[in-house]
């Protein structure tokens, strides 16, 4: 039928990173080893204090409609662990919900500010989803280039050029997603420093806050002035191993918050009970898992930062301090991002991401995710080195 499928649609491609991660399950499916380091999805299992308060809750009959912004009980862990762990004060009865994962929390915070055509300012690469959730909600993002030798932070000078009198939002993101930057304290109070003074809102996805190895933790919502303009947008999916249970939160003030909430109501309606009721067990229990999780993430961010530094025909610009990811750069001449990525999957058998697919400024680059196993990084990182080895001789 012509004209069946709505406009906006046009906007959305199908992820770049689900195409490889598919074709990689093909491969798999022929009976080939492959080495997945195309998924940011943490390795360990979900902590088993966290999947057993899961359990009881389903056994207690924790399987209905709960409230549109999250359970009591969840909303105060938040609230709590926002306290502990960043020196933040937020009322759970009003400047908390619970989302459907980060993304979602993304997607609600857009929708609340955004009115046709107000722009938001994006890191160049970033998050895919971060360009579509602005498109969605009616807005325009405008997405400005990192500078990898200063912990990919914003060029300053592209971002008040491209200021106009529509820019209602600019996000940050750290660590970051691509390439594992994360900003220092001068530069997370600089972006603070301009929200305040453009009168901003300042969007933080603070998705891989807990992944922080080296450099600053600092949230700007704790400087001042900034309590009221921060948009936090958080998740337990990487803290915790819980990708798969889609729990995350937005914490902001109640005016926000109300908004979401209206959303919500008409979106999801709720979070699945029972997990909701696990993720309490997580935010409120012992949190040696994650600091576990984090130390083998920092042996991994080790070994692949030593070896690519050694392959031939690629480079890292910016040291990787945060997340599990890496971004190094294409050094090869005549063979785009994408060619690059076929042949380690066709030649080598290793999974990793077109850097295109974050943005303009990716072009040359791939994404590795250490988000497996020790030892799965070292044999990934053999085959690319032989891989590259190979084209290089050809040049």
């Amino acid at each position: 039928m012509e004209n069946a499928v709505a406009k906006r649609l046009e906007k959305i491609a199908f992820a770049g990173i689900r195409k490889v991660f598919e074709k990689a399950n093909q491969l798999e499916a022929q009976g080939k080893k492959v080495i997945h380091f195309e998924i940011g999805r943490p390795d360990f299992d979900t902590p088993d204090h966290i999947k057993e308060a899961a359990k009881q809750a389903l056994d207690k009959g924790f399987v209905h409609y709960a409230p549109n912004s999250g359970i009591p009980a969840l909303r105060e862990a938040i609230a709590g662990r926002l306290k502990a762990d960043k020196n933040l004060t937020y009322n759970p009865n009003s400047e908390i919900i619970a989302t459907a994962g980060g993304q979602e929390a993304l997607y609600l915070s857009f929708l609340s500010i955004l009115n046709e055509g107000d722009e938001v300012i994006l890191p160049d690469p970033c998050f895919g989803p971060f360009s579509l959730a602005v498109s969605l909600a009616g807005g325009v993002p405008v997405k400005i280039g990192l500078q990898p030798k200063q912990n990919y932070s914003y060029d300053w000078e592209a971002v008040k050029q491209a200021l106009s009198p529509r820019t209602k939002a600019i996000v940050v993101n750290s660590p970051h997603n691509p390439t594992g930057g994360v900003l220092s304290e001068d530069q997370l109070k600089a972006v603070a420093a301009f929200a305040c003074e453009h009168k901003l809102w300042l969007i933080c996805d603070d998705a891989y806050d807990h992944l922080v190895y080296e450099g600053c933790r600092l949230s700007p919502a704790a400087l001042q002035g900034m309590r009221e303009r921060t948009i936090l947008c958080g998740s337990l999916s990487k803290t915790y191993a819980m990708t798969g249970w889609r729990i995350g939160y937005i914490a902001a003030s109640e005016l926000i918050i109300g908004a979401a909430v209206r959303l919500q109501q008409n979106i999801m309606l709720s979070l699945c009970t029972f997990a909701q009721h696990g993720a309490v067990a997580g935010l409120t229990g012992p949190q040696d898992c994650i600091h576990a999780m984090a130390g083998e993430f920092d042996r991994r961010r080790q070994l692949v930062v030593e070896t690519i530094r050694q392959i031939p025909g690629l480079e890292l610009e910016g040291e990787p301090k945060g997340a599990f990811y890496v971004f190094p750069r294409i050094i090869l001449p005549g063979i785009t991002s994408a060619q690059l990525a076929d042949y380690l999957l066709d030649y080598a058998g290793v999974a990793v991401v077109d850097g295109s697919v974050f943005g303009e400024s990716g072009n040359g680059h791939f994404r590795l995710s250490y988000a497996v196993s020790y030892e799965d990084c070292r044999d990934g990182l053999e085959r690319i080195a032989s891989a590259m080895k190979a084209l290089v001789q050809k040049q």
